[in-house]
């Protein structure tokens, strides 16, 4: 049976996702409509934004062997590559409905998301393809060189758009561009919701304000306003800010430092391999 609830999906989505802001913002407004949201379309959610390997800086040199890969420095990217190893069904997206719906002219609208697990099966095929672990790590690496920051975990809205089975299905990791992503909503909607979009364990970002000469160009690349600035300086919201990296690759002082620990990335990697069903 021809699975037509996708392609609804997708002609709806096209037409609505401009909207986003203003239904993440009755989300706050209304807190009985930010809960029925939260249960109907990301109860059980969990998804980790990954920086941006080139952004991010050791907070202890360590070299740890990666699944796969061999002995050599670990990036915040790897956890990611531990999961598409590990993984048997492995889809690639053909496009980014996002990008898309909002007729993004900045970054590629055919580099969509990579999708694991058993729900894959039920992906209509003229969406992408499926692939080896081997050519999933290669896209990864792909849309790094393009900018696009990932974010990985259990995405209950592509488990229902996709019609993929149960949430548990079905493991998303997003190639995201700042300009398109469903997830800058983040900064209008309900804070249960938001609470399923996070950092990656082990991340930090600080702030050195004897560096920063207080430009802007931070708050400006910041797509969850995390950043403002106050008496000339940089002030970092540590509760929204999801550490993708972009205020410390933009900013032209280097006043913006997001650290991380390598040693965690294993056990990020289990933990969220394990919030899918792969087989």
């Amino acid at each position: 049976m021809v699975n037509i609830i996708p392609r609804m999906s997708v002609f709806l989505v096209n037409r609505v996702f401009n909207t986003r802001y203003r239904l993440a913002r009755m989300t706050r407004k209304h807190p009985r409509m930010g809960r029925l949201v939260k249960r109907i379309a990301f109860d059980g959610d969990d998804m980790s934004v990954v920086p941006k390997s080139g952004t991010a800086r050791k907070v202890v040199d360590l070299n740890i062997e990666i699944e796969g890969a061999g002995e050599r420095n670990v990036v915040p990217t790897d956890l990611v590559k531990q999961v598409i190893n590990r993984s048997e069904k492995i889809f690639i997206m053909n496009f980014c409905l996002c990008r898309q719906s909002n007729k993004c002219q900045d970054y590629p609208v055919g580099k969509g998301c990579i999708f694991i697990g058993k729900g894959t099966d039920r992906i209509p095929p003229e969406y992408g393809r499926f692939a080896t672990p081997e050519e999933a790590c290669d896209y990864i690496d792909e849309c790094d060189r393009l900018g696009l920051v990932h974010i990985i975990g259990r995405n209950k809205l592509d488990s229902i758009w996709l019609h993929t089975g149960h949430h548990t299905n079905l493991m998303t990791i997003c190639n995201c561009c700042p300009c398109c992503c469903l997830w800058n909503m983040v900064r209008d909607i309900d804070g249960g919701i938001a609470g399923t979009y996070r950092r990656m364990a082990g991340v930090e970002v600080t702030v050195d304000k004897d560096k920063c000469i207080g430009c802007g160009i931070c708050m400006e690349r910041c797509f969850v306003r995390a950043i403002t600035i106050r008496d000339g300086k940089c002030e970092l919201d540590d509760a929204k800010c999801r550490a993708c990296g972009r205020c410390s690759e933009e900013c032209p002082v280097k006043a913006i430092d997001l650290t991380y620990d390598p040693s965690v990335i294993d056990s990020e990697a289990d933990r969220i391999y394990n919030l899918v069903n792969q087989s």
